[in-house]
């Protein structure tokens, strides 16, 4: 029996296309580095409640049709769930880009910020010259580098919010394994990425350089060397990317192709 279910399962994975797999496995991973999972009528809203400030380990993620009343079904229900949890911040992400598509920009109209990411798959070609300049690291040797980068941005100056910000990896590191990848200058990371796996697919993820390095082709080197180690053991590879940014483009030099597309939408405390 239990042989007879693992190679069901396999079949399931093998007609799945490369984009059920890729949302498949976010969703699987938010679920893992949640501390909390709430159903409601069209979807579940995660949590994680050592980590309030972290948008992406806190917010809705809407799996069905929200039907005519979408924008405002949803911001009601936003606010019940997450601010009856405390949360300041709403946030919003739909599964299927078409929902997406329909709703987000109700959301939109009522003063929310919406984005739309790329999911893209790793189809090879990664240069491994530039992969040969990078190196794998430690979660901890990444610390400095992420830390100065959350200080440089606008909402970075609070203590608290650096901290949460700084480790909001380990949740998913936790529920999935964890890789680090960096370019390192004088002994000092000055770009990275994570690489996050459950075995069999992986996700490039948290790809950043620190301003005053960038365009040196340093995040060039760090996506190759996690690509090609990640494709040498995974069946897929995946990440997201801002649609419609130079970054999609970017990565598709770096061998991946764009699957699909899902719609993010966000409103800051």
């Amino acid at each position: 029996m239990r042989t007879g279910s693992v190679r069901h399962n396999a079949r399931l994975a093998s007609s799945a296309t490369d984009l059920e797999r890729a949302v498949d496995f976010l969703r699987r991973a938010d679920e893992g580095a949640s501390t909390a999972v709430r159903g409601f009528e069209h979807g579940i809203a995660l949590f994680h409640d050592g980590l309030p400030r972290v948008w992406d380990r806190n917010f809705l993620l809407v799996t069905k049709e929200p039907g005519a009343a979408g924008g405002a079904l949803l911001e009601r229900t936003a606010d019940e769930l997450q601010g009856g949890a405390g949360l300041t911040h709403r946030k919003v992400i739909f599964q299927d880009e078409g929902v997406g598509e329909r709703h987000s920009p109700a959301l939109g109209e009522r003063g929310w910020e919406l984005r739309r990411l790329a999911i893209m798959v790793y189809r090879g070609g990664a240069p491994a010259r530039a992969a040969a300049e990078a190196s794998e690291v430690d979660r901890e040797a990444l610390d400095p580098a992420t830390r100065e980068l959350i200080r440089s941005e606008p909402w970075g100056g609070d203590a608290e919010t650096v901290r949460q910000l700084a480790g909001a990896d380990l949740p998913l590191a936790q529920a999935l394994g964890e890789r680090c990848f960096a370019f390192v200058t004088e002994g000092r990371v000055v770009s990275m990425c994570r690489l996050y796996s459950d075995g069999r697919i992986a996700q490039v993820e948290d790809v950043s350089t620190l301003p005053a390095h960038r365009s040196r082709g340093h995040a060039r080197a760090v996506v190759a060397r996690a690509a090609l180690e990640a494709a040498a053991t995974h069946e897929l590879v995946i990440l997201t990317a801002i649609d419609g940014h130079w970054v999609r483009d970017w990565y598709a030099r770096l061998g991946f192709e764009e699957v699909g597309r899902r719609w993010e939408a966000t409103k800051p405390g």
